[in-house]
């Protein structure tokens, strides 16, 4: 993927501020360049076009879509000793990181992408094809805890999965819904996480 620096990385910054808000048809080369004050033509030496700068936006998205999320294998040797609580939080994560600019931008992108999501094939696809991703990790550290003995044998993995990942898309929904959206900062997020915890409390052995 192309460095982010200089004006480019303006350019790259001032799109993803003024679609995620104002949406993609609304934005246009002109008013991006007047945001960050640059003469217009100076924006097609760094990208062709606005489409252009939309295919950065979703490569830098499938960059770092899983940048943060815990490996599998610690996730398994969390499962084996975690409360309910602590489970579902660490599985129920956000793009906070040390890094806020790179956190800053994945909020932003992430909410163009629930914006473009029916009617751009690219954010369907990278959606989907992240949801499916999302549901085989979730599926491998579940059945890990099976397997140990630390979930009950006749639990319904598919279907915890399915939920789990679900009340994450719903909690984005309603998240990207509010202007002031702050990352994990919103009261609906710890009460669907408390639930979800206290669903999964009931499966432990």
């Amino acid at each position: 993927m192309d460095e982010l620096t200089g004006t480019k990385e303006r350019i790259f910054d001032a799109f993803i501020e003024m679609t995620s808000s104002m949406g993609y048809e609304n934005v246009t080369v002109r008013e991006i360049a007047k945001k960050i004050g640059i003469n217009a033509a100076s924006i097609y030496y760094h990208y062709e076009s606005k489409e252009q700068v939309l295919a950065h936006v979703y490569e830098y998205y499938s960059e770092y879509y899983f940048e943060n999320r815990k490996p599998v294998e610690a996730m398994k040797e969390m499962i084996e000793t975690a409360d309910a609580e602590e489970f579902i939080f660490a599985m129920a994560r956000n793009f906070v990181s040390d890094d806020q600019k790179k956190t800053y931008r994945m909020v932003l992108i992430t909410k163009i992408i629930y914006m473009r999501l029916f009617q751009d094939a690219m954010a369907n696809r990278m959606f989907n094809e992240n949801n499916q991703n999302e549901i085989r990790y979730i599926t491998d550290i579940v059945q890990h805890g099976i397997q140990v003995g630390r979930i009950q044998p006749d639990f319904e993995v598919e279907i915890f999965a399915s939920v789990l990942l679900n009340s994450m898309i719903a909690m984005g929904l309603v998240a990207f819904a509010d202007p002031n959206y702050t990352a994990g900062l919103l009261d609906h997020e710890a009460r669907v996480r408390s639930m979800l915890a206290r669903l999964f409390t009931s499966a432990l052995a």
